[in-house]
Parts: structure tokens; C-alpha cells; sequence
């Protein structure tokens, strides 16, 4: 796989993995500070559900904690859109999938559903970065 054209190398073998890298080192690499920051906050509720899911499913977590990782993994989502929302970045194709979890997120009967949220929040994050790449 051939690297784009711009200063960066990467240590990422998977093509997934690696394809994903590019283009935010593509969105990082226009220097637009909103879109960077709505990348950076993007990451981080990913990060925050893709952790989350794992340690649901190995047992790690307490169900009665339910209230409290709802509230932490909403909080990510609403400053992402809030980030969004204050740039004039909310049209941006995949802001209503984001929308949707972020109320899924609010209203998750269990620790079970708010797990079930990680795939779809990583689709929704994929549509939205291809557009801030072509924003």
C-alpha cells in the first residue's frame, strides 16, 4: 500500500487500521483547528466505547455503575456534537446516526445495551470522518 502525500509514517500494519490513520493525519494535515478538534473529540468517544465494550464483556464492570458510564459516555458524545454544532460542522453526514446514540446512550436499559452501542458509533465515526476529509 502505497503512503498519501504528506509527512507522516506510521507503525500500523493492519490496511484497516492504516487507512484510518491517513486520513486523519489527512484531516489533522489541512490545518482547519475545527475540524482537528471535532477528529480529536471523535477519537475520543470512540476510544471511551471501544474500551468500554471489551470490559462489559469480560465481566470487568458493575451493572450498578450503569447511571454513572451512561452519563460519562454521553458527556463524550454531546461535546463532540456541541464541538460540531459551535463550528457550523453539523451537517456533516453522519451527525443524526450520532444524534441517535447519543439518546441510546441516555436511555440505555443496561450496561448490555450501552456495550451494544460500540459498532454503531464506530459506522457512524467512519461516515463522519470521510466527511470532514472532503469538508
Amino acid at each position: 500500500m502505497s503512503e498519501p502525500d504528506i509527512a507522516y509514517r506510521t507503525t500500523v500494519e493492519d490496511d484497516h487500521w492504516r487507512a484510518e490513520e491517513f486520513q486523519w493525519a489527512r484531516v489533522l494535515a489541512t490545518g482547519n483547528a475545527a475540524r482537528g478538534m471535532v477528529l480529536l473529540y471523535l477519537q475520543k468517544v470512540c476510544t471511551a466505547f471501544h474500551e468500554f465494550e471489551p470490559a462489559f464483556a469480560a465481566e470487568a464492570l458493575d451493572e450498578r455503575q450503569l447511571e454513572f458510564f451512561r452519563g460519562r459516555l454521553a458527556a463524550r458524545l454531546r461535546q463532540l456534537l456541541t464541538t460540531m454544532r459551535n463550528n457550523d460542522l453539523n451537517g456533516l453526514d453522519g451527525v443524526a446516526r450520532l444524534e441517535e446514540i447519543l439518546e441510546a446512550t441516555e436511555s440505555a436499559a443496561d450496561m448490555r445495551a450501552l456495550a451494544g452501542l460500540a459498532e454503531a458509533l464506530h459506522a457512524a465515526g467512519h461516515t463522519l470522518l470521510d466527511a470532514l476529509e472532503t469538508a
